[in-house]
């Protein structure tokens, strides 16, 4: 439409073209902004090459792959090797030290090829001892065997030079005799040294005992009763009343301590559990100790009582050292074992095994003395309180076994199973039954 000077508009037609009219210039197109551009195949190498943050693996993987953009990506990394007037056996040794060697035989040939091109593209005396690329992989790939006979340890009888040469000559490979020697003398003389796994992280170090000698374990306030003196007998009834006292575990010595005065118990083969038989106070546990003195202790509640039983069963598990045998006489009155008070000696790793033979121990006695009821008229009192003891010296074992599996092995699968408290139904602990019943040989004290 065209408008003239008095106003009119004149339709005017459109213009004729003698072919289809042009197109508008495309525009790339625009990616959204929340995805970046896609890395090109150039700075990809570049990093691999330098590994910016990537590791040797990742090279590995790339030139193993076959996608279009990972060829194209180890074209641009093998052009960062300068291996013009290198020996085959040397550029095979700064190659694989970037490039690990991992996967099946396949992955590792299609490795090693990328190396053959570029040293048949770079390296002139190579190319011109040798007639392409598919035999500098033939001489590269017999150099690995060669290198895993003559350094893997596993064969006894190693490859001879003759051998070496034996095994070429059934390939379409025409390489020098005096080629191969120097390199079977190379690599007999210097091995390759092969990346073939990633390396595994070191293991992170096992706690050990000194750790958690003048360590504090817990501390804060407890409400004491003395329940049971040494000599087995009550207190008497002004010395058994509830008082408050600042507690502190520290090592293997609970301290209480109120206005000057302290009160230290050791707590070697100590146990610490939750007793209901108060109806006036709550969160309240029983300590018996090794010397058969017993205590009742308040704890503010129930996350707090939990913690404290769980730290004096723990130190008790990690100082405690084995049993002595039970005392001999001319009677037949059962004797317990006697409990030493010095601390181990052992590793925790020594104590855990030597808690879990004393369930096995522990285990035995108590089905052969349920195996001599039945040739019993009646249980007399002694059968009864060996039954008993030996059901709590086996709680006890048992207890300090999983508590040290728990505090070694975190990660494992004996000590993914619920806590095992002192308290709670004997059907619990059923679960772990099978981990500490192991044939372990006891370790000396």
């Amino acid at each position: 439409v065209s408008t003239q000077s008095t106003g009119a508009q004149v339709y005017s037609p459109p213009p004729q073209y003698d072919s289809e009219p042009p197109l508008p210039p495309e525009l790339p197109p625009e990616l959204p902004p929340d995805i970046p551009p896609r890395e090109t195949a150039e700075s990809c190498a570049r990093r691999l090459f330098y590994q910016e943050g990537c590791v040797p693996e990742d090279v590995s993987f790339t030139l193993a792959s076959g996608v279009p953009f990972d060829v194209e990506v180890s074209r641009f990394y093998m052009q960062y090797f300068n291996f013009d007037n290198y020996k085959l056996d040397d550029a095979v040794r700064v190659f694989v030290e970037r490039a690990p060697l991992i996967g099946e035989n396949s992955t590792r040939e299609r490795i090693l090829f990328h190396l053959s091109r570029h040293l048949y593209e770079t390296n002139t005396a190579l190319r011109q001892q040798l007639s392409g690329p598919e035999e500098i992989h033939t001489l590269v790939c017999a150099l690995m065997m060669l290198n895993t006979d003559l350094h893997g340890g596993m064969v006894d009888r190693k490859m001879t030079y003759s051998q070496f040469e034996s095994n070429l000559r059934n390939t379409e490979a025409t390489i020098d005799k005096g080629v191969l020697k120097e390199l079977y003398n190379g690599i007999k003389s210097k091995p390759i040294i092969v990346n073939s796994t990633p390396p595994a992280e070191p293991p992170k170090p096992l706690p050990t005992l000194e750790q958690y000698e003048n360590v504090i374990h817990k501390q804060g306030s407890l409400v004491k009763k003395n329940y049971i003196l040494m000599s087995g007998k009550r207190p008497g009834i002004f010395k058994r009343g509830w008082k408050r006292w600042d507690a502190e575990l520290r090592g293997s010595k609970l301290t209480f301590s109120k206005g000057g005065k302290k009160l230290e118990v050791i707590c070697h083969h100590c146990i610490a559990s939750r007793t209901l038989t108060h109806r006036n106070r709550h969160c309240v546990m029983l300590l018996v100790c090794a010397d058969d003195r017993q205590f009742l202790l308040q704890a503010v509640d129930d996350t707090d009582l939990q913690e404290w039983m769980h730290a004096i069963n723990k130190v008790a598990a990690m100082f405690s050292a084995l049993p002595m045998a039970a005392p001999v006489s001319n009677s037949n009155k059962f004797q317990p074992h006697s409990l030493p008070m010095s601390r181990t000696k052992c590793s925790l790793e020594e104590q855990l095994q030597n808690h879990m033979t004393q369930v096995d121990k522990l285990t035995q006695e108590y089905d052969a003395l349920i195996r001599q009821q039945s040739n019993l008229v009646a249980p007399t009192p002694e059968w009864h309180y060996k039954k008993r003891y030996l059901e709590k010296e086996k709680e006890k074992f048992e207890e300090y076994a999983h508590l040290l599996n728990t505090l070694l092995y975190p990660d494992s699968e004996e000590s993914l199973m619920s806590p095992q408290s002192f308290g709670r139904a004997t059907a619990n602990r059923m679960s772990y039954k099978r981990a500490v019943q192991k044939n372990v040989t006891p370790v000396n004290v």
